[in-house]
């Protein structure tokens, strides 16, 4: 019994002694560092390359424009404008993207009668969303070939719905009364484009 005794008490003081060293020497990595027992874990994080655009209105996205005609002979026509389109948009920046991109537009399908002009123009961005959104160009005479209309998006969203993001000023304008044919309505269609 005696002998059982002197075994037990050994193997407690082992046991104590190990558990000291190990409290007094371990910081999960191998390095000792007097706090306690520490683990470590490796923790993967990934951000996806984000970048989506929307159109948004109270009704459709459908805009209609046309010239108002004189009141009185001997005036002109009036230009005419419509504000009711908003453009969202969300990007991330991800590792296959550069640090920024832009919205671009263009006349996808239709032609603007001879003698006008088809304008748009974003405004700057309202306050809702986060990060760094885009500043708008200007007033943009719309044609077949992309131009850029919003630049310098950053990661960022616009927030989403009318009121939120920038809003679209579109415009036609009257500028040859000499080559004006107008016969029957012309359906263009727009295609905006958020890009790197």
């Amino acid at each position: 019994m005696k002998a059982l005794k002197t075994i037990i008490l050994i193997i407690v003081g082992i046991s104590s002694s190990f558990m000291a060293y190990s409290q007094g020497n371990s910081n999960g990595n191998g390095n000792g560092n007097g706090n306690g027992y520490a683990y470590g874990r490796n923790v993967s994080v990934n951000i996806p390359q984000v970048a989506l655009l929307g159109l948004r209105s109270n009704t459709n996205t459908t805009v209609s424009l046309g010239l108002n005609g004189p009141a009185e002979a001997g005036l002109g026509a009036t230009n005419t404008a419509d504000s009711s389109v908003w453009v969202n948009y969300t990007f991330l920046k991800g590792k296959n993207t550069r640090p920024k991109c832009h919205v671009f537009v263009k006349i996808g399908a239709g032609t603007v009668p001879s003698g006008m002009d088809l304008n748009v123009k974003a405004k700057s961005s309202t306050s809702h969303g986060k990060g760094n959104k885009g500043v708008p160009t200007g007033t943009v005479t719309l044609s077949s070939v992309d131009q850029m209309l919003i630049q310098n998006i950053k990661s960022s969203n616009t927030g989403k719905g009318v009121n939120k993001g920038h809003q679209l000023v579109y415009s036609l304008d009257l500028t040859n009364y000499n080559i004006v044919n107008y016969t029957a309505p012309s359906v263009l269609t727009i295609v905006y484009t958020l890009t790197d």
